[in-house]
């Protein structure tokens, strides 16, 4: 073991054989993270006799980011990348965020490797626990310490409890990934300002932008802002203030490199929240996940949950007995950062000082309301005890250090005695609690912490590297490897008669809604995974035209303005008509001369719409000499129009052969957006012609006479991001030839 910790290039391949034995499952079995098998969601029973955990907590998971991913990997498109989504909300622009889009340089490289969502989705988790454990021992190298110290915090953060926990929700894990990453770019920037630190910081600001959540991102931020003038301060009392500022300015223009390439997918992302009904709720919204300690069982538990909840069970079983959102820090993680308070602190206060922070937005909630006013906090609901994860961290790697390299014996042992007296006090604590709640107690799980503690209290005289690999080892056995949610894709739903019945029923280029009340099968969102449009929608930033055509439609935006889940129309009025809506699904029984009966399954009542408008019209109409940026059209029904014939389709690409030559406004059945552009064929050929917003919802644009062919083409700043692509590519061949040709590489020496 000795040649494993003793130099960073051991650890490096130790890291490696630890990742790839704890994720096994994935790469040797083949199954991929998913929190549940949607059995239920098709209206079917689950006959797979498959007894993997299932949890439906992580929603998100099969109603958003699945059908994300579908859409992003085999949506329509004329050109690189998807950017019209057709599948929800009568028509969308996708926002390109949390890693899901091949517009993201390693997405994309990731979706070169697999078209199936699930596995992307595995892929995209696994590689940043990965790459968040390397960064980690990366960063331990910068600061020159121990390689074993690295090895046990590093691969402890990969496999936190934290990162299992959420591994359903990658971008959780990126803010944490590129934060580290960060981290060790302007660690290593501040000692030597190369060509390879510069790219990393730049790279990690483009990635996190990219593949992060943003709360937990704007709390990293504040952080790195700090290290980075600590840098600063420190370069500059060391070697000058030029130096010091050769440093801020090669930081800055990595930080502007990261945010100009992630530029167009925040450019159009503005346009969406400047379109958006997003309800601003009170603080109260935000202040209502932080913890609150009003009595001593309350504070009893929130202790026992931080440090020990497996006590009770497995933490991300439906049937664990209370709240639990992955913040805990496992007993080896604890008795480091104990042995950092005595023998490191003078090297850690500044993170001390950042764990102090976080806990006072915790707990001071007047202090976090005033974060969600001026510092950015009121971005989603988020506990900034999440915050201190990485500090935590940093201490516990300095204090194993200071444990392996401690010359005074004595306080070594005084720490060691005293790290192992308050970890299993807080065994014995987390024991007393389940007795006085009556809760059932996992005794292998104590005795496995008991374990532990021996193989820590037992290099009191002199550090053993093994005894703390072994206790990793125990550790990721019991607390971070039950936490995978993983299932065989093979048993996961992704049909059912239901879905075949709408699929053959739905005519082409219409889309299907669901009548009040609402159905317990086909949630928003799903349907994009199987190809069937619909129009109802869950996102965040959905826009005021949509919720004007809900209003209309008779039904109503839930969850602060994201969710729509049925509608109560009447079938005969303009506005479902100009819906394009084909087929009804209902949990009851209608009755509309608009509607015919086509059965039910699974519960549900299916109903073909006899008269909808198809997805364009031709109204024949004297064109405005302004061009009206916003027209209303009581009826289009009772005008003179036709039906155009559609010619092309490629999603963010739409042609039609015009149906009269006459002056006319053109009426598309998607929601209007700004970034859609029309163009007319002539006998004088190709001219741009101008776009309308119909009854406040729908995209129209204005034709001239003689036209024979419209085209609308949408052309958000999006369609640029392979300007990235190219340039991380250019950058990584240059960083590699550059590695070759360098000593390090030469002499073979990673340490």
């Amino acid at each position: 073991m000795t040649i494993f910790t003793e130099t960073y290039r051991g650890v490096a391949l130790c890291y490696a054989i630890v990742f790839l034995a704890m994720f096994s499952p994935y790469w040797l079995d083949g199954q991929v993270i998913a929190p549940y098998r949607q059995y239920a969601e098709f209206g079917i029973a689950d006959r797979s006799g498959e007894s993997e955990i299932e949890n439906h907590k992580f929603s998100d998971f099969p109603t958003g980011y699945i059908p994300a991913i579908t859409d992003y990997l085999h949506g329509q498109r004329s050109g690189c990348f998807f950017l019209w989504d057709t599948a929800n909300e009568a028509g969308r622009a996708p926002y390109h965020l949390a890693g899901f889009s091949p517009v993201y340089f390693p997405s994309w490289i990731l979706a070169r490797l697999t078209d199936n969502p699930w596995r992307f989705i595995t892929a995209l988790s696994l590689s940043l626990c990965f790459l968040s454990g390397l960064f980690f021992i990366l960063f331990c190298r910068e600061l020159r310490l121990a390689p074993c110290a690295a090895l046990i915090v590093g691969t402890g953060l990969a496999a936190s409890p934290f990162f299992m926990y959420w591994l359903t929700f990658p971008m959780f894990l990126a803010a944490r990934c590129w934060t580290v990453c960060a981290l060790w770019a302007m660690t290593r920037l501040v000692k030597k300002l190369d060509f390879l630190g510069w790219t990393l910081l730049a790279f990690s600001v483009y990635s996190a932008l990219l593949s992060a959540r943003f709360q937990p991102l704007v709390f990293y931020a504040w952080m790195l802002g700090v290290y980075g003038l600590y840098l600063a301060c420190r370069r500059a009392r060391l070697g000058g203030c030029a130096s010091s500022a050769r440093f801020v300015a090669a930081s800055l223009s990595a930080l502007l490199a990261g945010v100009a390439l992630a530029f167009p997918v925040y450019r159009d992302l503005a346009v969406a929240a400047s379109e958006s009904a997003r309800v601003a709720p009170d603080p109260s919204f935000f202040t209502v996940v932080l913890p609150k300690i009003s009595t001593f069982a309350a504070a009893a538990r929130f202790f026992v949950l931080s440090t020990v909840p497996e006590i009770f069970g497995n933490p991300i079983a439906p049937a664990f007995p209370f709240p639990y959102d992955g913040l805990s820090i496992p007993i080896l993680a604890i008795f480091f950062v104990i042995i950092g308070l005595f023998l490191a602190f003078r090297k850690t206060w500044g993170w001390w000082l950042a764990i102090g922070i976080g806990a006072a937005l915790a707990f001071v909630h007047p202090l976090y309301v005033f974060g969600v006013k001026y510092l950015g906090f009121g971005l989603s609901r988020s506990n900034p005890l999440g915050m201190i994860m990485l500090p935590s961290l940093v201490i516990a790697a300095f204090g194993f250090d200071a444990f392996l390299r401690a010359a005074d014996t004595k306080k070594r042992r005084a720490a060691v005695f005293f790290a192992s007296f308050m970890c299993l006090a807080m065994v014995g604590a987390a024991l007393a609690f389940a007795h006085f709640v009556q809760a059932n107690i996992r005794w292998s799980f104590v005795a496995a912490m008991v374990f532990v503690l021996l193989l820590l209290a037992g290099q009191w005289n002199k550090p053993r590297p093994l005894l703390s690999v072994v206790a990793l080892a125990t550790t990721l056995a019991t607390v971070s490897f039950p936490l995978m949610l993983r299932q065989n894709p093979e048993h996961i739903a992704t049909s059912s008669p239901l879905v075949e019945k709408i699929r053959k029923n739905l005519p082409p280029g219409s889309r299907f809604a669901v009548a009040a009340p609402g159905l317990g099968v086909l949630p928003a969102n799903l349907n994009a995974t199987v190809g069937l449009p619909s129009l109802h929608s869950y996102n965040s930033l959905s826009s005021k035209r949509y919720h004007h055509l809900i209003a209309q439609l008779g039904g109503e935006m839930r969850t602060y303005g994201r969710w729509n889940g049925f509608i109560q129309p009447d079938y005969s009025g303009p506005v479902f008509w100009m819906a394009n809506i084909g087929l009804m699904l209902s949990a009851r029984q209608l009755a509309h001369n608009n509607l015919e009966y086509l059965g039910s399954d699974s519960g549900v009542h299916l109903y073909k719409t006899l008269d909808h408008m198809g997805q364009a019209w031709q109204v024949t109409a004297k064109i405005p000499g302004d061009a009206a940026q916003s027209m209303t059209i009581a009826d289009p029904r009772i005008m003179t129009g036709c039906s155009p014939t559609k010619t092309v389709d490629k999603g963010d690409a739409l042609e039609f052969t015009a149906c009269s030559a006459k002056p006319s406004l053109f009426l598309l059945s998607q929601k209007f957006h700004r970034d859609w552009r029309a163009s007319a064929l002539r006998p004088q050929g190709w001219t741009p012609v101008a776009t309308t917003e119909i009854n406040g919802v729908f995209q129209g644009a204005f034709l001239p006479e003689e036209t024979r062919l419209i085209r609308f083409e949408f052309k958000p700043l999006a369609r640029f991001m392979w300007i990235g692509h190219v340039f991380w590519f250019i950058l990584a061949a240059f960083c590699l030839a550059r590695i070759a040709a360098s000593n390090v590489w030469n002499n073979g020496r990673l340490d």
